[in-house]
């Protein structure tokens, strides 16, 4: 007896995935939320990225005048960080409306119920939900698209690995929102309520981090887990071991609790204690990984390494270097310091302890009492040096006299900069006009059920 045309093909492998995927997807085209989030974003990136161009192109005419000024031209910081600021605000504000849908509006209708009856596991359940936010944020993504092109257009230059590396921020944060997005919406039972949990989450890690700005102790601690700041370390082109997981472990958190608490069936007790165990299991795995060095330096003028030669030269240390640093961690020097040159040595040197010594009048503007206040001390090989100058070339030719180390200089290329000329306004039409109709008419015809 033949099949009914209702159920198609009912024996291949992988069917009911497929079809569950496409049902997703189709559940995100028919809804408006995610169309509204393409027109926003093209209206922001379109903004952020003609203001960016004008700035760029002021600062390039000094550049001109001054060549020695050339080199601080740099696209990724003056073009497509801007750009992509766009993003950070829509992906913290907008972005969790569509996630929440995903389970939300499943649970208000009874449908999660029938889902979890279908030969799939809750854990492939989300995992096609977050396939199908990948598609939305990558369709989200097209805005961006146009503006390199524009940009390449003009004459501009692009160093792919640098926006390679803040594509890979920009996503891995998305992912931890719609995974944020999506536990909120397992645990409540309105998306209102939903929503205001996601933000309270999102919102709080910038205040945290906005908060932390040029303080010690526990608050600096608490800011540097923050998302934001984290995400800043890919937008200035270094990608590191702990930045990535920064992010998946909190968006596996998630996940993995969006699954226990997923199945209205389970008791509350069981879900408490799985949630404890995972939570739990993924500390001791951030604690591994926080523990292990590892980065990258994708930028083009190696702004986070050291040259060549220096690099060698500190990979000859056999004994462990100490740097103490007499600074409040209020102070602009230390995070300037901490920035440039204790962060290039940690990324160099293998055996490394920084210590930080606050002034003992416990304030930075009573810190001149301190006759030490401002002093970098060396320590290598039992040997001390100090100097009050936080600049690497004074900092590294001591450190190479107190371990014996005969540096021989190389030619190193010269960051030339791209100073730019050139105006994006008239590109406005594509983002401010083109796009947004694309995006409203593709909404309405699916919306009307075309799709």
């Amino acid at each position: 007896m033949p099949l009914p045309d209702s159920f198609p093909e009912p024996c291949r492998p992988g069917h009911p995935a497929r079809q569950m995927l496409v049902q997703e997807i189709r559940g995100l085209a028919a809804s408006p939320a995610p169309w509204i989030l393409f027109v926003v974003v093209s209206l922001l990136v379109g903004y952020s990225f003609i203001q960016a161009v004008d700035l760029f192109a002021r600062a390039s005419r000094t550049a001109r005048s001054y060549p020695e000024l050339a080199a601080g031209m740099n696209p990724l910081d003056g073009i497509f960080v801007p750009t992509f600021g766009a993003y950070y605000l829509a992906q913290t504000l907008l972005l969790p409306f569509v996630a929440i849908r995903l389970i939300g509006l499943d649970k208000q209708s009874g449908v999660l119920k029938l889902l979890l009856q279908l030969p799939l596991s809750p854990v492939l359940l989300g995992g096609l939900k977050i396939l199908a936010m990948g598609i939305v944020w990558g369709i989200s993504m097209i805005p961006a698209g146009l503006a390199l092109i524009m940009w390449q257009a003009q004459g501009g230059h692009v160093y792919y690995p640098e926006i390679a590396g803040l594509i890979l921020g920009h996503g891995l944060y998305a992912l931890t929102v719609i995974t944020l997005a999506m536990f909120a919406a397992a645990i409540t039972n309105a998306l209102p309520t939903a929503a205001i949990c996601c933000l309270s989450v999102t919102l709080g890690s910038w205040v945290i981090d906005f908060a932390a700005a040029g303080h010690g102790g526990l608050l600096g601690a608490l800011g540097g887990f923050s998302l934001t700041s984290r995400l800043r370390e890919f937008e200035t082109g270094l990608l590191s071991l702990s930045g990535g997981a920064a992010f998946l472990l909190p968006a596996l958190l998630f996940f993995s609790l969006t699954v226990i608490w997923l199945h209205p069936g389970r008791r509350p007790v069981v879900k408490i204690g799985k949630s404890l165990a995972v939570t739990a299991g993924l500390a001791i795995g951030a604690w591994i990984i926080w523990a292990v060095p590892g980065s990258l330096d994708v930028t083009e003028n190696h702004r986070h390494s050291f040259s060549v030669t220096d690099t060698r030269a500190l990979g000859q240390l056999s004994e462990p270097l100490t740097i103490t640093v007499h600074l409040d961690p209020r102070d602009s020097r230390l995070h300037d310091l901490s920035r440039d040159l204790l962060g290039k040595l940690r990324r160099s040197v293998s055996d490394l302890k920084i210590k930080i010594v606050s002034p003992a009048s416990g304030g930075m503007f009573q810190a001149a009492e301190d006759d030490k206040y401002g002093l970098i001390e060396i320590t290598c090989h039992g040997k001390t040096d100090q100097s009050y100058s936080n600049s690497a070339g004074e900092i590294l030719p001591i450190i190479y006299h107190l371990a014996g180390i005969q540096v021989v200089s190389e030619a190193a290329p010269v960051y030339p900069g791209y100073p730019l000329v050139t105006d994006a306004a008239a590109g406005g039409w594509g983002f401010y006009l083109l796009l947004p109709l694309l995006f409203a008419g593709a909404g309405i015809y699916s919306y009307r059920g075309k799709w």
